[in-house]
């Protein structure tokens, strides 16, 4: 399954497949963090990731000079006479680009290429902040979970910030987001170089930063779609996703080569001048945003906001399953399986040395590219509901060989392998399915909060799983918690898709 991840902070020190946005119940992660969107290492702090992995989005779109203005039929666009919340009220005007595809838009090309850079210099950031933290700053233990816990804190803010963000134009808030994200972290060089850099100020940056890269999240989701057409969302999200998997397994890699020459808190220049070209990139998107319509309903309460997006997701027959799922998976996988995970590898029954945690680790990353770059081609072949269904069956079942890994250390490290490998690339197959689904049946006007909805779905059972999951394992033992964590989380979900109406649909509604 996808999780939350996107512009989301990722645990830099767990292990296991990837953690993205928690959507539904498909391929997922178990027991690390995504790089999700994003081979973790086997040890170390929290910190901030910015993939850019999120399931929702969609926003009014206004033609322009690259595709005139022609409208299609597609849900949840804007002037329908009908109800607004329903899938395919309305009318989605289009996007450039129809000539050549994708490469003839211009406006989503520099999207891409800032968003692309964006994301290999916040591997380098991966890298670096736990680094200065422990070794340039000495932080002990008990201050590495304070900074690991800063990182997640703002993650709270999802269902709020979906709330002002739908009453505001998005590229604006990307544009200053971005710069906010380079002046913040820029800091880090700056106060290093003059002698001056504390692990309180370190502290700030990383919650001012995560704070940024959370409201960058939303407001991004509900943008990317305003500058395709609908029929090409599936691409746009696999080229995006692609991206991703790209900076997550080789950044990370380049950094560790880059900080063997340049002293940590300096490499973070790098990450500062990735946010500055990035907001450059978007700045120069010459698709003019109009102002999002008033929305009288819930105009003067924040709490009215905030239930109108939580009762759409609820209400959708397609978007409820998935977002039913994401909540269970986020409990029993990314929450009690990843909290418990790297201890299982070396003392619960596998027993691996410390350097085959992170050659295990590495297939994860393998599988990810490919997954990214199959996701489209296998969407088209067999229809994106049952693409859903597929990536979830496939991917969750492979989670069920991280229990039974045991033998010889070159055979448990091969089942952990090859579950890594197949789970983090049905992943990504999943993950551009889903939102590719969610931003072509979400109206505009709720955009937004959908995301924050299900954000907040597939991140807020993840710490009462993991409280759950360590008790378990010192009652049970370590392999008894990872298999009932494994069942649960990857049966379940599969379950609620295969009885929901998402297997049916063959073709993205509106096309």
């Amino acid at each position: 399954m996808a999780s939350p991840d996107t512009e989301s902070p990722k645990s830099v020190g767990s292990a296991g497949p990837p953690q993205g946005t928690a959507t539904a119940g498909a391929s997922g992660t178990a027991g690390g963090a995504r790089s999700t969107g994003n081979g973790d290492p086997a040890a170390g702090p929290e910190v901030l990731d910015v993939p850019q992995d999120a399931p929702v989005a969609g926003a009014p779109e206004i033609p322009d000079t690259s595709g005139g203005p022609r409208t299609s039929e597609g849900p949840g666009g804007p002037g329908d006479s009908g109800d607004p919340g329903a899938p395919g009220g309305g009318k989605r005007p289009e996007g450039g680009g129809d000539d050549g595809g994708l490469w003839r838009n211009q406006d989503f090309l520099r999207l891409w290429t800032g968003q692309t850079l964006s994301q290999f210099g916040s591997q380098i950031s991966y890298v670096a902040i736990p680094l200065i933290a422990v070794v340039t700053l000495g932080a002990s233990a008990t201050e590495m979970g304070v900074l690991g816990a800063l990182v997640r804190l703002p993650m709270l803010g999802f269902l709020l910030f979906g709330v002002y963000i739908d009453r505001m134009r998005k590229r604006p808030v990307l544009i200053w987001s971005d710069l906010g994200r380079a002046a913040v972290l820029a800091l880090v060089p700056l106060l290093y170089v003059m002698d001056s850099l504390t692990l309180g100020v370190l502290y700030a940056v990383v919650f001012v930063l995560s704070l940024l890269s959370v409201l960058f999240q939303v407001a991004y989701r509900s943008y990317f779609p305003s500058l395709v057409p609908l029929r090409h969302l599936g691409d746009g999200n696999g080229k995006l996703q692609l991206s991703e998997s790209l900076a997550q397994t080789a950044g990370p890699g380049a950094a560790a080569a880059l900080i063997k020459v340049v002293a940590a808190p300096l490499l973070i220049m790098i990450d500062v001048l990735s946010y500055l070209f990035s907001a450059i990139a978007i700045l120069l998107i010459r698709k003019r945003e109009e102002p999002p319509a008033p929305d009288d309903e819930t105009a003067g309460s924040v709490h009215r906001a905030i239930w109108a997006g939580f009762r759409w997701v609820m209400d959708q027959p397609m978007i409820r399953p998935l977002a039913i799922a994401s909540g269970l998976y986020s409990f029993f996988v990314m929450g009690a399986m990843q909290s418990i995970y790297v201890l299982f590898l070396l003392r619960g029954g596998p027993d691996l040395p410390v350097e085959w945690v992170g050659i295990v680790m590495a297939t994860g990353g393998v599988g990810a590219i490919l997954g990214a770059t199959l996701s489209v081609r296998t969407m088209r072949r067999m229809g994106i509901g049952p693409t859903l269904l597929w990536s979830t069956v496939v991917g969750n079942c492979a989670l069920l060989l991280v229990p039974f890994a045991s033998g010889p250390v070159w055979v448990a490290a091969g089942m952990l392998g090859l579950s890594q490998f197949v789970v983090w690339a049905s992943n990504q197959v999943f993950f551009v399915s889903n939102m590719t689904l969610v931003q072509s049946i979400t109206p505009p006007h709720l955009q937004a909060r959908v995301i924050g909805t299900i954000y907040s779905l597939g991140l807020i059972p993840a710490p009462l799983g993991a409280l759950g999951a360590g008790l378990l394992g010192e009652t049970l033992g370590l392999r008894p918690a990872i298999l009932l964590a494994v069942i649960a989380g990857a049966i379940l979900p599969i379950l609620l898709l295969v009885f929901s109406p998402i297997p049916k649909v063959k073709e993205i509604p509106g096309t």
